[in-house]
């Protein structure tokens, strides 16, 4: 995209966004939309459903969970993966998941209404034999087998919420849930409880009126996509995001929830990769990736003092699969509110900045 169009569609957006998106005046509101949750795969209205399982601190080997899942593709340049396609883009879902241990994961891809099954009020999805979400909010079971682990979860959402974008024709929101349950790698079973994101999100795509893959030109330029969740202390997560349109950023994010249900937005914050790894990551679509050693991210209360200064280390392999990029777990180091932190994380990493 030239820079000139690059830019006024980021002014566009951020115009409309102002207007339209509800998401920061709905901070610190109980859930209110649960009958939303389903995987709307006849819909007219939406082109895409996504649902999310993230856990950022397990113990070892498996130190992060992800099941991270679109139904229907995207229509944008980061997330549509065009060579993995088994079906057409709108009748196509695929899911990447798994843990540190079971590297390189599971990544599949599943033809809607063939080896991809799910019900029309969301209490089951299912894809192929690999990994199956059953229940209705706010509980779910989630089983599967991802390479070598095994994976047997049960999840109870709360009521605390962070939407990412809430408008009328886009929906992207994250439910800090309980977990529980167990991983199995080899003979090992390791039993775990804690906190985690249950997310789900919903929109239009241009394969509503389009049954074959968008040249990449036409497609959404969004190029860049960073998101890091970390749980601070056992009752209280923060998620941190970066989103790049046109080769330049459009919005950096920092939402913060606890269990008693509070909920809080920071304006200012700041993104950086701090290191490269020497080696950029091979992708199935033949463009290497760069990927970040060490990232941080900077988050200032409203005095424009630092809230939380997060340094993050890259220590575990990147799994391709997260539309065209990755997921991974980090170590991260951290001042939170003056005082020294340190523990584990998860990121999903995508950087299409060079095509």
């Amino acid at each position: 995209m030239h820079p000139l169009a690059a830019r006024a569609l980021r002014t566009g957006l951020a115009s409309a966004r102002r207007v339209f998106d509800t998401a920061d005046r709905s901070d610190g509101k109980p859930f209110s939309e649960p009958d939303i949750l389903r995987p709307h795969v006849d819909s007219r209205r939406f082109g895409w459903v996504h649902y999310g399982v993230m856990i950022p601190d397990l113990p070892e080997p498996h130190r992060f969970f992800s099941m991270m899942s679109l139904i229907g593709a995207t229509g944008s340049l980061a997330f549509d993966n065009d060579d993995a396609l088994v079906a057409p883009p709108r009748r196509n879902a695929s899911v990447v998941a798994g843990t540190a241990a079971s590297h390189p994961a599971h990544v599949g891809n599943y033809a809607i209404g063939d080896d991809f099954v799910s019900s029309p009020d969301g209490s089951l999805v299912r894809f192929g034999d690999d990994l199956t979400l059953t229940g209705r909010y706010p509980h779910y079971e989630l089983v599967g087998r991802l390479g070598e682990v095994d994976v047997a979860l049960t999840l109870t959402n709360t009521g605390t919420v962070s939407w990412f974008f809430r408008s009328p024709v886009y929906k992207h929101f994250g439910l800090l849930t309980e977990y529980a349950g167990t991983f199995t790698h080899g003979r090992t079973s390791v039993s775990t409880e804690g906190l985690c994101s249950f997310e789900y999100g919903a929109m239009p795509s241009p394969y509503l009126a389009r049954s074959t893959p968008l040249p990449p030109a036409a497609k959404a330029p969004l190029d860049q996509f960073v998101y890091q969740i970390v749980d601070l202390d056992p009752d209280t997560q923060i998620l941190l995001s970066r989103y790049g349109i046109g080769g330049a950023p459009f919005m950096t994010t920092a939402i913060l929830r606890t269990r008693e249900g509070a909920g809080r937005r920071f304006a200012d914050v700041d993104f950086e990769v701090l290191e490269v790894r020497p080696d950029p990551e091979p992708t199935p679509y033949g463009v290497p990736m760069p990927v970040p050693q060490r990232t941080r991210f900077l988050v200032r209360d409203d005095s424009g003092r630092p809230w939380l200064d997060l340094e993050a280390d890259m220590d575990t392999p990147f799994t391709y699969g997260l539309g065209t990029g990755f997921v991974t777990g980090f170590a991260f180091s951290a001042t939170w509110r003056g005082e020294t932190i340190s523990g584990r994380g998860y990121c999903e990493y995508i950087d299409r900045r060079g095509g």
